[in-house]
């Protein structure tokens, strides 16, 4: 009985490895990307709500500001990003436009 007991508790362990193993691999930067959303548009330093593209890895902000005040986000986009534990494959951005550019990307931010 305590052979089926430990070959219980094994394939337990195994099942729950193989599950976290499966889990860790997954992609989570689209829900990433709607938390960073969630997050920019409370702010209300936004001049529009802020939208995402899984298919373009990218995250669309806008801001009342110049090109220069748009790229002085990118740190604090950073920290956002670190402090509430996001994670994003490669390649992911925010692209910020603003107003005086006729809403053209002004700063592109790597995540």
């Amino acid at each position: 009985m305590n052979n089926r007991y430990t070959a219980s508790l094994m394939f337990l362990l195994a099942l729950v490895t193989a599950q976290l193993a499966y889990s860790s691999g997954k992609d989570e930067s689209a829900e990433s990307a709607s938390l960073l959303c969630k997050i920019l548009d409370g702010n209300d330093a936004l001049t529009q709500a802020s939208e995402f593209s899984a298919k373009n890895r990218a995250v669309y902000i806008s801001v009342d500001g110049s090109a220069e005040d748009a790229k002085k986000l990118c740190p604090v986009i950073s920290s956002i990003v670190a402090d509430n534990a996001m994670t994003f494959t490669e390649g992911w951005t925010v692209q910020v436009s603003t107003p005086g550019d006729d809403y053209k990307v002004a700063a592109v931010c790597p995540l």
